[in-house]
């Protein structure tokens, strides 16, 4: 009977089995919202388990469920709802919840989760779709641009270049003034490794900042931290905001593994708007009288010189510079005199961007891992230009207990770059293309016979091509030899990454440790071929015609954390929340610069052994230092309306003085959500908001001390010196200095309003920024040029306004609208030592960047025109302007009036269009390339009417007053327009512009097209940036086209990149 009976279990289990499968069968329903709009993106769960939907496009969903378990429909700002799924049709109505809405959760300072209707500060959240896929953007800096209110993005055209983030305006006169970059509560590094000359355009390359190397598809969101309240617990590093980054996780799917795949290409192609629009009447010279035509038959043009002020074009035969190389058509032939059919402006190619990316994700109810690879391989618009990037990462965390928990992320990105565009004045192409350039000169013909020689330097500007001893360039090379042999390269390897451990002491307390590091290796090699024409080149003293130089760093930084959480609610009406804990950052950073002098021995070799003269010393610098921190942060809470918060940090600094190194910074912060005091149907939050801190700032390292670096023998023995190549040092270090101090005041209101349809954000701030670290100029007697000292006071004060909508919404059509506009006022309030002014940065054609008390931050000095009544005074003997002699007047500043932003998405069912209008109002810039180009008659203003003949009336007055009638004396164009003719005055332009900055069209194929497929989802995208630049006022530049990310690389335009335009397509799978 045993068998019998076993055999009866065995139909009893499957009977049971089959009855309840029997049971789970799917459910399907529709969601919507008060208005019977469908509502997209509803988490669908089923109760008490990880099983769970969402809801498509039109509201709909499907899920697998039993008779007896229950839906579970969740939705931001809306009641959630639970429903039995006893009937294969469920649909609901999900309704407004005020409530709800204000417990929006945000990621804060020390990535610690707050609500954020408690928070007593400003802060923006933007999403990581929002970041995520533009066209043709590298660095993920770029793509915050107009995105957050008080977030100014300076930006610029170089090719794999840095990007600044200033958060509510300059707060150091002369130090950092970079935001702090987070990702998943711990800081990074974002420094940059360019030369301070590069920074000041005095030529260089832009090597990039360390943001770049974030991969934009690890991100979930950005949030933007604006004020000292909202950073203090960073301490002194986050004192100019921070940008906190948070990473995705590995979602639950069923407890399968996700998997995506996206590919995207970007074309670009040149903003012709941004490059020079030349004069086709007159060839090369300088004027003053001079002319080759009717000196022999043909004539010979003077191809010494490198300007456009020569003879007008008649279609005479004459011997330009290809009639006297070999590797030229044209060689021994004359050919017309006329203007080239190929300018400068054919010289770029189209920007190519190629964006391929696969990531996996699987969650289950105790762990979840995500893991992803980006390849990004990307052509600049210079010939041999280049950038490979190769970034993975993987997140990683698990529930090794029900009280303990692990999580580890690590990301590794592998850059290699070749061929990074020139800045500034000295040895850069595009100086030669905006300033300095012979009409006549055809571009595509300088190409060729540089691919026919072999790679020869055969160039336009020949010394004296008559003589065999002047076949070598007089000013400039061929612009092809240039980029494929005179070309620099860089490499660089990082890692960054942590690991955690949180333990859950008690329901309303945890522990969490962690460690990270955040660590890179880079190689920079700059090379000169032999035959170039002789520059400033490495550590050489003397211009060098060859040479090589390379520049090692290391960095390393690794922060050790420990923190309390806790979150307490005190009867029914208390809530009580924070966090103590302590913060040990160590900092290592190597750099070694060593280079060739007097040459190189074997052409095309590039290495240090090939030097031809004795290798200098290397500028060797080995700099370590720490911070150790501690703080701690409460916030009560009353009736869930009522909210206090109170911060506290100590840092003791090793960069300072033992008497001076541990610093003190409080933060106290209140929030009112009058919306639960004030009932209106109309009011869904309302948030009153004010608060006042102060956040520390310690020097950089080394700055205690004069140091001697070693440079030479002398008689057998080492020879010391306290610089490099002076004989005094200029600057003295400081072993008194103290830690810079901002002390910052916030008030804000926040609402959102007709049930979530429109919301608005205001902010007033005002910070002060004292006993700031400057290098002040002191007496020569000492040795120094200048010394370090406290003191100065900067204020910038302004408000920030965001608005949100949602104007239309319908059951197939939506349009969200946000609004970002902010303005900032900086005014320098004092300097140490009773200075009248400070430096910050020195322009060439002695227009400086200066900081004065009364004054705005940026203020930009130089020569002016001389005034009557108001209007330029022309001298009535040359027709030329009257220019001041002093070089002290102030002619403009670099700081805009204010920025803006306005981003507009519409949802018509599965498709999305949306577009981005960035916009700066104010501001002035400095045009190096109009001071010159213009003298040198290439720009085509220099040909209009017949001026150069007949001279320029220029506009003005006589000294009498009476208006101008005398023009200039004709011959020369320098002598109506260009640097010899104007002040300093008449190269400042109005920096506004008004940008469509993004565009993007997107196509969410529907998912009833993947069933009983391998595929989830899918879209395609259709993406632009910079496509058209709406407005602005320098001619033939971006106002945006920077140097760098250092202070002073700002409010300067010379030889800059053209805009690209970039148009791109992407698609992604999910399976």
């Amino acid at each position: 009977m045993k068998p019998k009976f076993n055999g009866f279990l065995v139909l009893l289990l499957v009977l049971f089995a089959q009855l309840t499968f029997a049971q789970e069968r799917a459910v399907s329903g529709t969601v919507t919202d008060d208005a019977g709009m469908p509502l997209p993106g509803v988490s669908v769960q089923i109760k008490g388990t990880k099983t769970g939907t969402q809801t498509d496009f039109d509201g709909k969903y499907s899920i697998k469920a039993t008779t007896s378990q229950i839906l579970v429909f969740s939705y931001i700002g809306m009641k959630t709802q639970e429903i039995a799924a006893s009937s294969s049709q469920v649909n609901t109505k999900l309704s407004g919840d005020a409530q709800q809405l204000e417990g929006v959760v945000v990621t804060t300072a020390m990535g610690i989760k707050r609500e954020k209707k408690s928070l007593g500060y400003a802060s923006q959240q933007i999403s990581g779709k929002d970041v995520n896929g533009g066209a043709g953007n590298a660095n993920v800096a770029n793509l915050l641009s107009g995105k957050a209110a008080g977030v100014e993005v300076q930006r610029n055209n170089n090719f794999g270049g840095s990007t600044n983030v200033v958060i509510r305006g300059n707060k150091s006169l002369t130090g950092n003034n970079q935001a702090l970059w987070v990702i998943d509560g711990v800081p990074i590094d974002n420094s940059n490794s360019n030369v301070s000359s590069q920074q000041i355009g005095n030529g260089g390359y832009d090597y990039g900042n360390n943001a770049s190397d974030i991969n934009q598809e690890d991100i979930e969101s950005i949030n933007i931290l604006k004020g000292a309240a909202a950073t203090a617990l960073y301490g002194s590093r986050a004192a100019n905001g921070v940008v906190m980054v948070t990473t995705k996780k590995g979602k639950s799917n069923d407890n399968k593994i996700g998997f995506s795949f996206s590919s995207g290409f970007t074309n670009g192609s040149i903003d012709k708007s941004t490059f020079p629009k030349y004069q086709d009447r007159y060839g090369s010279g300088y004027g003053f009288g001079s002319s080759f035509l009717g000196t022999g038959t043909p004539d010979t043009v003077d191809t010494s010189n490198d300007a456009s002020d020569g003879d007008a074009f008649n279609n005479q035969p004459v011997y330009q510079w290809d009639a006297f190389t070999p590797f030229s058509p044209n060689y021994g032939k004359a050919t017309p005199w006329a203007a080239a059919k190929n300018g400068p402006v054919t010289f770029f190619n189209n920007a190519h961007t190629f964006v391929n990316s696969i990531a996996l994700e699987k969650s289950t109810e105790r762990s979840s891992l995500s893991l992803s690879y980006v390849n990004t391989n990307q052509t600049g618009i210079l010939p041999n230009s280049e950038l490979k990037k190769n970034q993975i990462s993987a997140r990683f965390s698990q529930k090794v207990t029900d009280k303990l928990t692990a999580n580890a992320y690590a990301a590794v990105t592998l850059q290699s770059t070749v061929g990074r565009n020139s800045t500034g004045y000295n040895d850069n192409i595009l100086g030669n293309f905006r300033q300095w350039w012979q009409t006549n000169t055809d571009v595509q013909a300088q190409k060729d016979v540089y691919f026919a020689s072999g790679g020869q330097n055969v160039t336009w500007n020949w010394k004296d091509p008559t003589e065999p001893s002047g076949l070598v360039p007089a000013y400039w090379d061929n612009p092809y030899f240039t980029r494929y042999q005179n070309y620099s390269s860089d490499d660089r390897t990082r890692l960054f990454s942590y690991a955690s451990l949180n333990y859950d002491i008690a329901p309303w307390l945890s522990a969490l440790g962690r460690v990270s590091i955040d660590t890179y290796k880079q190689l920079q090699e700059e090379r000169r071929a032999v035959g170039s024409i002789a520059s400033g080149f490495g550590l050489s003293p003397v211009n060098e015609s060859s040479g090589y130089q390379r520049n090692d760093i290391n960095f390393q930084e690794i922060n050790y954390d420990f923190m309390l959480n806790f979150n307490k609610k005190i009867g029914e009406n208390i809530s009580l929340n924070g966090v103590i804990g302590t913060n040990i950052r160590r900092n290592k950073r190597d750099n070694v610069l060593s280079s060739t002098v007097g040459g190189l021995v074997v052409p095309g070799i590039y290495a240090l052994s090939n030097s031809r003269l004795d290798l200098p010393f290397p500028r060797e610098a080995k700099v370590s230092s720490g911070v150790n921190g501690i703080y701690a942060q409460a916030s009560v809470g009353y009736l869930d309306t009522y909210f206090v918060d109170a911060s506290i940090r100590r840092d003791v600094s090793s960069t300072l003085p033992d008497n001076n190194n541990s610093y003190v910074y409080p933060a106290i912060s209140g929030s009112f959500l009058f919306s639960n005091v004030v009932k209106a149907d109309w009011l869904n939050l309302g948030k009153f908001r004010v608060n006042y801190a102060e956040v520390g700032n310690d020097a950089d390292a080394l700055q205690l001390n004069n140091t001697y670096t070693r440079v030479s023998n002398f008689q057998g023995q080492p020879l010391y010196t306290n610089s490099l190549l002076l004989p005094f040092r200029s600057i003295n270090k400081n072993p008194d200095l103290k830690p810079e101090r901002t002390k910052s005041f916030e008030v804000g209101l926040e609402t959102s309003l007709l049930n979530r349809r429109l919301g608005f954000d205001i902010t007033y701030y005002k910070t002060n920024s004292v006993d700031q670290i400057v290098a002040a100029a002191v007496s020569s007697g000492s040795g120094y040029t200048n010394g370090l000292v406290n003191g100065g006071n900067i204020e910038n004060r302004g408000f920030e306004i965001q608005l949100n909508g949602t104007p239309i919404k319908t059951k197939d059509f939506s349009w969200e609208i946000i609004v970002n506009w902010s303005n900032n006022r900086s005014r320098v309030i004092s300097l140490p030592n009773g200075l009248d002014n400070l430096q910050l940065g020195t322009f060439q054609g002695g227009v400086t960047v200066n900081a004065a008390p009364g004054e705005a931050y940026g203020t930009l000095k130089g020569t002016d025109f001389v005034y009557t009544n108001g209007q330029p005074t022309i001298d009535q003997a040359t027709g030329k302007y009257m220019i001041t002699t002093s070089s002290n007047n102030v002619i403009g500043n670099i700081t805009p009036d204010w920025i803006g932003g306005v981003r507009n998405k519409f949802t018509y069912k599965n498709l999305t269009f949306g577009f981005l209008i960035d916009t700066q109002k104010g501001g002035d810039i400095y045009s190096l390339d109009m001071y010159y180009g213009l003298a040198s008659g290439l720009y085509r203003e220099t040909a209009v009417g017949d001026i150069r003949e007949n001279g320029l009336l220029n506009e003005g007055v006589a000294p009498n007053g009476t208006p101008n009638t005398v023009k200039t004396k004709g011959g020369s164009i320098a002598n109506s327009l260009g640097y010899q003719a104007a002040p300093n005055k008449a190269f400042i332009y109005d920096a506004s512009f008004v940008k469509l900055r993004e565009v993007s069209i997107t196509y969410n194929f529907p998912k009833s097209m993947f069933e009983n497929t391998f595929l989830s989802s899918a879209s395609a995208s259709l993406v632009g940036s910079n496509l058209w630049i709406i407005s602005k006022n320098l001619p033939y530049a971006d106002p945006e086209s920077g140097l760098s990310s250092g202070n002073s690389s700002r409010g300067y335009s010379v030889g800059s990149l053209p805009t690209t335009r970039d148009i791109g397509f992407n698609l992604t799978f999910k399976f």
